[in-house]
């Protein structure tokens, strides 16, 4: 016997196609010239005759199964065949002749379809084919193309749409970046770094506004229109010195979404460790004009050191409105609320350096003492659409924060081994700042080559004020082999007799662009000219105030880098960096520091493998830096009631990258990298300096290696992935005294089960051998700041996105 064959009906072949490319059952039945009744009667009729589910119906429509993307690559297939036998038996190709004008968004027009053209023109060569490749949709309506590929449908028009494909959106670094930072594990640490990416309300599709949703906290140090011109320019490494053209840094935040969105996720990990996320977005109105989003996340964790509990939230809104076709406005807030009870103040080493090995819970500040901050931002933007894919952006920012700080400090007593002086410190600090920037950007022609270039201004007042109190004297001696948390109650002296108030204004104009030169060279250039003044205010004990300023006029800060495309595989690229950045630290007669100054120059190859699908890279940097503040213990001991600071003469950073990342195999995820950090004093007002490496305590050899492998057959739902990380020696000395941490490894497993479409479990274990060893490292006058790495802990999160 055999299993009798289900013939399918073309028809209803061709109906499920549609309903999978169409915005909804009555898009479809538009698209098909049928009532939407009978589109839905067809499609149980269809699932009956294949014997399986291929939608679920919700509120947000008609979304594929599993089982229905399988069968969607047999109907297309099946679709491929008929037309190519209506084609064929036509018998006219060859004489099929004129012109074709194909439109496309520029990374894919210029990377993926350029390449495959010559397939097309090869079988039709009386066809010419002009190629629009541009950073925006190209219009049908206005003529601009016969043909348009694009990332969205089209809301309106008399077209004929088909999907193409899925497609994901990855974030990639430089080797030389990944390498100097520790390794990124969580959203939340990726929160922390700078990205390269789209002027997010300028992007023509609010698909690629992917951020809002990866990291919508997330610094943003360089932005372009062009995905080549951002592609370029983390190649090369142009945003690795301080000074980008582009003013300010900009937050990324989440953008509202016309239609539903839903995100929850709550964790639960480790010494207490609990959240919970929501993120909601949809229209507001029948048209979807106006949007609205609300964000908002609570946590609340206790340490692996005795006492330490942390507490954070956050709320975030934000409505946008289509004030006109090419006219959107939206305004917002977010408010950060977070406290710590229990401020870890490090442990202390012996008098020569030598760890004393206490248990890594162990605290020794007082049980009462707490650091808490608040964050408060109110913001609105105009974006308008121009002819041409020109842009014009203009945003203001106001910032409202401060923080408090109360704890105690400990001090080592000559002689002494186990007992510590201590003494109660607070600290205040409160700033309100108003940041504005416009820009306008879009695409030029010129010797007829396509450019993308950018210009603006931008605008920051920041009024801050901090204050600092100490005991006078130590009030306590205390013996940390038998110290007690609890034992003495905080008194909470007055804000005094340290005090300062710090007014900002910069402003600044820029331009930048990135010009092909020729087919395989690229030049990504940009410059600011930026105005700077400070006025610093302040007072010690009863000593007269003092007050000093700092003015920088119309300085110039440029940044260059050069691309060329060696073959389809391999390019090579060159890039330079100059260095400005104004700094807030004061030294010992309480004047602001110079700007940080300096240049930062990289050469590096990079090289494409597996299609792409593999990338190996390696990198040769060198970065000086005058001025740069390091404390000042010769006049101010960092333990003493005041920091102050001095200017170091130069300092001078050299080293080498290598890094491979990407997938050899389907499902296998890979990364790693090895990276060398040489700096050293070049020129120094302290001569014993010169010559001599600076930051000791940081390492000089770093290795990473993370990879992730998605498991295929009854094991489909599960992946799972490790990574290791791995330094050489780190040091402080003094006279006398010498603490180190030997070269260390620590391994991190992962595992996650897709429990459907939109839910999926994970598991994360840090330091899985539960390496001891030390983070940070104490100094020779100090009872405390040297500090341990966390050791094995557990995470598990529970993720819904509708």
């Amino acid at each position: 016997m055999h299993k009798e064959m289900k013939v399918l009906d073309w028809d209803n072949v061709r109906v499920f196609l549609e309903l999978t490319r169409s915005a909804g059952l009555v898009d479809a039945a538009k698209k098909l010239g049928i009532d939407h009744s009978t589109v839905s009667r067809r499609m149980r009729k269809f699932e009956e005759q294949v014997g399986t589910q291929l939608f679920d119906r919700n509120y947000v429509g008609y979304q594929l199964t599993p089982e229905g993307h399988r069968l969607m690559e047999y109907a297309e297939s099946m679709e491929s065949t008929v037309f190519a036998a209506t084609e064929e038996l036509g018998e006219h190709n060859r004489l099929l002749s004129g012109q074709v004008r194909l439109g496309a968004t520029e990374g894919f027009g210029a990377v993926v379809l350029a390449p495959h053209l010559a397939q097309f023109c090869g079988r039709y060569p009386h066809i010419s084919v002009d190629l629009i490749a541009v950073p925006r949709f190209v219009s049908l309506s206005k003529r601009e193309a016969d043909v348009a590929i694009s990332i969205e449908r089209p809301l309106s028009g008399p077209y004929v749409v088909t999907k193409l494909s899925d497609y994901r959106l990855k974030l990639y670094a430089t080797p030389a970046y990944l390498a100097r930072h520790a390794p990124i594990t969580s959203l939340a640490q990726l929160a922390q770094h700078p990205i390269i990416g789209y002027v997010d309300d300028l992007v023509f599709s609010a698909e690629l506004r992917y951020m809002d949703n990866v990291a919508p906290d997330s610094l943003r140090a360089f932005r372009s229109t062009s995905v080549i011109a951002q592609y370029h320019a983390a190649r090369a490494g142009l945003m690795e010195g301080a000074g980008a053209p582009s003013g300010s840094i900009n937050m990324i935040r989440k953008r509202p979404t016309a239609t539903p969105l839903l995100n929850l996720s709550a964790h639960l990990g480790s010494w207490k460790d609990r959240q919970l996320t929501v993120d909601a977005s949809n229209a507001l109105n029948e048209s979807g004009s106006v949007r609205g989003r609300v964000a908002a996340s609570w946590r609340d964790s206790d340490s692996f050191v005795d006492v330490v509990n942390n507490k954070n939230s956050t709320v975030y809104a934000i409505v946008e409105a289509d004030l006109t076709p090419s006219t959107t406005a939206g305004i917002g807030f977010s408010r950060q609320h977070s406290r710590t009870d229990g401020v870890f103040v490090g442990l202390p080493t012996f008098a020569d350096g030598r760890h004393m090995d206490l248990p890594r819970s162990t605290f020794l500040n007082n049980a009462d003492s707490f650091q808490k901050r608040d964050n408060n931002v109110v913001f609105a933007d105009l974006e308008t659409r121009l002819e041409k894919g020109w842009r014009s952006r203009f945003a203001i920012t106001r910032i409202d924060a401060s923080s408090s700080t109360r704890n105690t400090t400990n001090s080592r007593i000559d002689g002494e081994t186990y007992r510590f002086s201590q003494s109660e410190t607070g600290w205040k600090y409160s700033t309100e700042q108003v940041v504005a920037d416009w820009r306008l950007s879009g695409p030029v022609n010129w010797f007829g080559r396509q450019h993308d270039v950018i210009v603006g201004a931008s605008y920051r007042h920041d009024d801050s004020d901090a204050g600092q109190s100490w005991e006078g004297a130590e009030t306590r001696v205390i013996d940390i082999r038998n110290w007690n948390p609890h034992a003495y109650a905080m008194r909470g002296t007055a804000f005094e007799p340290y005090n300062w108030g710090r007014k900002t204004e910069e402003k600044g104009i820029y331009a930048a662009g990135n010009f092909s030169l020729a087919d395989p060279l690229h030049l990504v250039l940009g410059g600011r000219f930026g105005w700077y003044a400070q006025d610093v205010t302040g007072w010690y004990s009863t000593n007269p105030a003092w007050r000093r300023g700092l003015t920088e006029n119309a300085k110039f800060t440029p940044y260059a880098g050069l691309v060329y495309d060696v073959d389809q595989q391999h390019s090579v690229y060159a890039s330079g960096t100059q260095i400005f950045e104004p700094q807030s630290s004061l030294d010992v007669g309480g004047n602001t520091l110079p700007p940080l100054s300096g240049t930062n120059l990289e050469v590096g190859v990079k090289g494409e493998y597996f299609g792409g699908r593999l990338n190996a890279s390696g990198a040769l940097f060198r970065i000086k830096q005058n001025n740069r503040a390091m404390a000042d213990e010769q006049n101010c001991p960092t333990g003493g009631a005041i920091y102050c600071a001095r200017a170091a003469g130069q300092v001078k950073s050299e080293g080498i990258d290598l890094q491979v990342s990407g997938s050899p195999l389907p499902g296998w995820q890979i990364s790693g990298g090895y990276t060398y950090v040489l700096a050293k004093y070049t020129q120094d007002s302290v001569a014993a300096n010169i010559g001599q490496r600076i930051a000791t305590d940081e390492p000089k050899q770093l290795f990473k290696l993370m990879t992730n492998v998605q498991l295929s057959g009854s094991l489909a739902q599960w992946n799972v992935g490790g990574a290791v990380y791995a330094q050489d020696k780190i040091y402080r000395r003094d006279t006398g005294y010498l603490t180190q941490q030997g070269g260390y490894a620590t391994v991190g497993l992962t595992a996650g089960y897709r429990l459907s479409e939109q839910v999926q479990l994970r598991v994360n274990v840090d330091n899985l051998l539960d390496r001891r060893y030390y983070q940070g490292l104490g100094y020779s006058w100090s009872g405390g700041l040297e500090r341990y790495g966390a050791p094995r802990s557990v995470l598990f999160s529970l993720n819904y996105k509708m």
